[in-house]
C-alpha cells in the first residue's frame, strides 16, 4: 500500500494537538491531524488560562476568537471557603475564608501588578467551549487536515520518517509517511507504542466529577470562579466551578468534583444518586439539577522519562498528568504546543539543525516536572485547610460541636474563625501564582538559549512575585514601547512573524547591521531609543521609562529573542567584532540547517 508524504502528523484533537495545529499553521508548516473522537471533549477537565497561555494566544492570533467568550475577571477575581450554599443551622451557608485570586478586582494590588508584567490577564474558558473552538479555528487555517473520527491504530519509525497508520471513517486503511510525529494522545497509544515510563506518585486520591445543570444564581458569589466547601456533614466537602456559557451567579452549568481518600474506592452513582450527593454537599435540597455527564478518576502526579524519541514527540497529557490544582495541566500543554511548533518550523524550513529539535526534550521535561510539583504541592496545603478547620471524617458530633463553636461569638469562636481565615489565605500558592506562572526558566543543559554565566535572579519560593530578566533561558520581560507613529506595542510583539527578534538601542546600530547580513533568516530588528531626538526604522520609545529599567543591558548591547519570546541570547554591551560574534551566535543557537552540524550551547 503507498503512503502519502507530509512533514508533520500530529495525533490527538483535543488542547494540545489542537493547539500544535493552530501554531503549525502560523508557520506555514504543512501537517495533519488525526482525532479518533467525533468530536471534541464532553467533560469539563482544564478551565483556567494562565498570563502565559493568553500571551500565547495572543501571538498566534487567538486572543479576539477566545476573549468574547471566556470569563471576564470580574467574574473570576475571587475563590472561596464555605460550609454550605444553603441550610438552616448556626454553621450553614458561611464562609470560611476567601482570597483574591488571579490579579483581583481592578482595584487590588495585585492586579496592577498582573497588568504591569503582561500585556493580558489570565482568563477562563473551559474546555467544552475551548476545544471545539480551537477546532474550528484550526480547521478554518489548515482545510481538509484537521480529521476527526480518525483512529490511528499505528506508527513506526523508519530511518528518515515516521509510517502512521490510519483507519478512516469508512473502514479503510490509509497510510502517511510523516518527517515528524507528535503523539497528544493522552498516553492512549503512544505510552504503549514507543514505552513511555510515567514517573511519579499514583492513586493520591479518588474523585467523581460532575458536569449539571442548576439555577444557582441566588446562592453565588458573582466574583467567585471557584467554592470549596467544607462542613461537618461532609468533611471532605467538594469544590464547585462555574461554567458559563453566562458568567458570574447567572452561569447556567457547573462542575463539582467530589473527592475520596485513595484508599476508598468511590462509587459509580447514577444519575439520581449523583443528585442527591450534589444536593446534600450543598445543603439545598430542593435544587433542581440536570446532570450532563460524569466520571470517576483518580489523582496521580507522572511525567514521562522522556518526551522525545527519535522522530516521535510526545506532549501534554501523554507527557505529564497531575493535580488539578494551580491549573498546570492545560497550561504546560499549550507551552509545550508553543514550544516544539516554532522549533519543527525552523527545522522543516532548513533554517536549523535536526538537531535543534533535542532543546524541545531539554526545555519542557524539566518544566513538566516544575509545574507538576506544584500542582501536587498546592494540592497537598489543602489538607492543612481542612486540619485548620478542625474536621475529623466520621466524628458527625464532634464536628457539629466543633463548627458551632467557630461560629459563636465568644472568645473561642473570634480567634479560632481568625485563624481559619489565615490559613485560607496560605492557598495563595494556588490562585496568585504570578511569579511561578511567568518566572520559568530554560537553564538546562541543551535548552536553546546561550548562557552569559550570570547567576539566576532570586526568585520568589512561593511563587507570588515574578521578577523581570532578559537573563538568557528566560521570558523576555513586557513593557510597553511606542512606535514612530505613536502606537503602543508590547516587547512581546516585537517578534511578530519572524524567526528571531534582535532588540538594541541607537548605540547598537553595528548589530541591526549584522542581522542583516544573516540572509536565510528572518530577523525583526527594535531600536527602543534611548534619545528622543533619535530617529529611523524600527525605532521606539521607552514608553514609562520602564525598557531602561528592565533590559539589564548597557548601551550599545543587544538582546536577541526566539519566536516564544525566551531570550535566547544577550551581548551586555557593545563589541570589537559584532559581525563576527553575532554570527557565531546565531550558529550556536540554531547549527547550520543544510548540513545539520550538532549545536554547541555555552557561549559566555
Amino acid at each position: 500500500m503507498s503512503s502519502k508524504s507530509i512533514p508533520v502528523v500530529v495525533i490527538g484533537g483535543g488542547g494540545t494537538g489542537l493547539c500544535l495545529s493552530i501554531f503549525l499553521s502560523f508557520y506555514g508548516i504543512q501537517h495533519i491531524l488525526f482525532e479518533k473522537h467525533h468530536g471534541t471533549s464532553l467533560i469539563p477537565k482544564a478551565h483556567y488560562l494562565n498570563q502565559r497561555t493568553m500571551e500565547i494566544f495572543r501571538h498566534y492570533a487567538l486572543s479576539q476568537e477566545i476573549d468574547p467568550v471566556a470569563t471576564p475577571i470580574h467574574h473570576m477575581s475571587k475563590v472561596e471557603w464555605k460550609t454550605s450554599l444553603g441550610g438552616d443551622k448556626i454553621y450553614d451557608a458561611k464562609v470560611l475564608g476567601s482570597i483574591r485570586a488571579f490579579g483581583g478586582q481592578p482595584d487590588a494590588p495585585e492586579h496592577k501588578t498582573y497588568m504591569l508584567d503582561s500585556p493580558v490577564l489570565p482568563s477562563n474558558l473551559p474546555l467544552i467551549r475551548l476545544e471545539p473552538l480551537l477546532r474550528r479555528v484550526a480547521e478554518a487555517r489548515n482545510p481538509g487536515a484537521v480529521q476527526f473520527d480518525h483512529h490511528v491504530t499505528d506508527f513506526v519509525e523508519k530511518d528518515d520518517s515516521v509510517l502512521v497508520t490510519v483507519k478512516q471513517p469508512n473502514g479503510q486503511i490509509v497510510r502517511y509517511s510523516a518527517k515528524y510525529l507528535v503523539a497528544a494522545d493522552g498516553g492512549k497509544l503512544s505510552t504503549r507504542k514507543l514505552g513511555v515510563q510515567m514517573q511519579g506518585p499514583t492513586g493520591l486520591m479518588n474523585f467523581i466529577s460532575a458536569h449539571f445543570k442548576a439555577d444557582l444564581s441566588d446562592y453565588w458569589d458573582d466574583r467567585a470562579l471557584i467554592t470549596r466547601f467544607i462542613s461537618p456533614e461532609t468533611p471532605d466537602g467538594g469544590t464547585l466551578i462555574q461554567m458559563g456559557p453566562t458568567w458570574g451567579r447567572k452561569s447556567e452549568e457547573w462542575a463539582i468534583h467530589l473527592s475520596y481518600p485513595a484508599n476508598i474506592a468511590p462509587p459509580h452513582l447514577t444519575n439520581e444518586e449523583l443528585k442527591s450527593t450534589i444536593c446534600n454537599v450543598l445543603k439545598l435540597p430542593d435544587l433542581d439539577i440536570s446532570i450532563l455527564k460524569s466520571g470517576n478518576w483518580t489523582l496521580e502526579r507522572v511525567v514521562a522519562h522522556k518526551y522525545r524519541f527519535g522522530r516521535v514527540f510526545i506532549a501534554g497529557d501523554a507527557a505529564h498528568r497531575r493535580p488539578p490544582t494551580s491549573g498546570t495541566g492545560l497550561n504546560t500543554s499549550i507551552e509545550d504546543a508553543s514550544n516544539l511548533a516554532f522549533k519543527l518550523a525552523l527545522v522543516l524550513s532548513g533554517k536549523a539543525a535536526p538537531s535543534f529539535l533535542d532543546t524541545y526534550e531539554a526545555e519542557r521535561r524539566p518544566i513538566g516536572l516544575r509545574n507538576a510539583d506544584w500542582a501536587l504541592f498546592t494540592c497537598l496545603n489543602l489538607t492543612v485547610l481542612q486540619a485548620a478547620v478542625g474536621v475529623v471524617p466520621g466524628v458527625l458530633e464532634q464536628n457539629i460541636r466543633r463548627f458551632t463553636s467557630i461560629f459563636e461569638d465568644t472568645a473561642f469562636g473570634r480567634p479560632s474563625l481568625e485563624q481559619i481565615h489565615r490559613i485560607v489565605s496560605t492557598q495563595r500558592i494556588e490562585f496568585s501564582a504570578h511569579g511561578f506562572e511567568l518566572g520559568f526558566t530554560y537553564d538546562e543543559e541543551g535548552a536553546a538559549r546561550l548562557s552569559d554565566g550570570t547567576e539566576e535572579p532570586h526568585l520568589d519560593a512561593l511563587g507570588q512575585i515574578y521578577v523581570p530578566t532578559t537573563r538568557p533561558g528566560h521570558r523576555l520581560p513586557h513593557t510597553w514601547v511606542q512606535s514612530e507613529s505613536g502606537a503602543l506595542v508590547s516587547t512581546l510583539d516585537l517578534i511578530e512573524h519572524h524567526d528571531l527578534l534582535l532588540i538594541t538601542d541607537e548605540y547598537g546600530m553595528a548589530w541591526v547591521e549584522a542581522a542583516g547580513m544573516i540572509t536565510r533568516l528572518s530577523i525583526a530588528t527594535a531600536i527602543i531609543r534611548t534619545r528622543l531626538n533619535t530617529k529611523g526604522n524600527r525605532l521606539y520609545h521607552d514608553y514609562h521609562e520602564r525598557w531602561s529599567k528592565l533590559r539589564e543591558i548597557r548601551n550599545g548591547g543587544a538582546i536577541l529573542v526566539r519566536p516564544d519570546n525566551v531570550v535566547a541570547w544577550r551581548s551586555r554591551g557593545p563589541c570589537a567584532d559584532v559581525a563576527k560574534v553575532f554570527s557565531e551566535t546565531v550558529q550556536q543557537l540554531l547549527g547550520d540547517g543544510a548540513n545539520g552540524n550538532n549545536i554547541n550551547r555555552s557561549l559566555t
